[in-house]
């Protein structure tokens, strides 16, 4: 339950850091960890609801949102692993004008 609510919690931030952010790859790097804990999310309620429920509807959704949750997962890690030296370089470029214009 604690993993449930807290993927649904940094799902919550990342967005909004996704909102907040300026640059396009800053805003693809959050957009792809809140897809991550999207499947966390998807995975851990499939468990829970696999292990409070035991009937075999329960267990078919649960596959289903598995399924969905490791797909989230994989897809999530595989994009922030592509954009994630795009993302600290446009931040560090951002960082170098911030500085070059407060001069």
């Amino acid at each position: 339950m604690f993993l449930i609510i807290s993927s649904l919690l940094f799902f919550v931030y990342f967005k909004v850091q996704q909102v907040r952010s300026t640059g396009p790859m800053a805003k693809r790097w959050y957009g792809t960890k809140g897809s991550i804990t999207v499947g966390i999310f998807f995975i851990s309620f499939a468990i829970n609801s696999y292990l409070n429920l035991l009937s075999s509807v329960a267990a078919v959704i649960a596959l289903l949102f598995f399924v969905y949750g490791i797909a989230n997962l994989y897809f999530g890690l595989k994009q922030h692993k592509e954009i994630a030296p795009h993302a600290k370089k446009e931040a560090e470029t951002m960082e170098k004008a911030a500085t070059q214009r407060s001069n």
